[in-house]
């Protein structure tokens, strides 16, 4: 079984949870100008084909594949409102083709 280590009392009530080398969970409440500005460095890193995580020590670094699979939920139950996103790939789903002739 894994180890979750669980790291509070970090600014803005952050939580951060490390289940194994291939995962980064990461949980904070924020300004809408703080969150738009992590977004921006998501869209940024789809663009360029990588995206780096890194809090303190622990990283975590993924490079999407051209074709995406996209999911997004909108909610609202009361008090209640939220959007979801999730963003999803296959490893080598990106074929190198390489043609040439002699």
């Amino acid at each position: 079984m894994s180890e979750v280590i669980e790291h509070e009392g970090t600014p803005n009530g952050e939580r951060a949870k490390k289940a194994d080398a291939g995962k980064f969970k990461f949980d904070s409440t924020m300004s809408r100008e703080d969150a738009v500005a992590y977004f921006q460095a998501i869209v940024d890193g789809l663009k360029h084909g990588v995206v780096n995580f890194k809090q303190g020590d622990r990283s975590l670094t993924v490079n999407p594949a051209s074709v995406l699979d996209v999911e997004v939920k909108a909610s609202s139950k009361g008090k209640e409102k939220k959007i979801t996103f999730e963003i999803s790939w296959r490893a080598g789903q990106d074929p190198d083709l390489e043609i040439t002739s002699s």
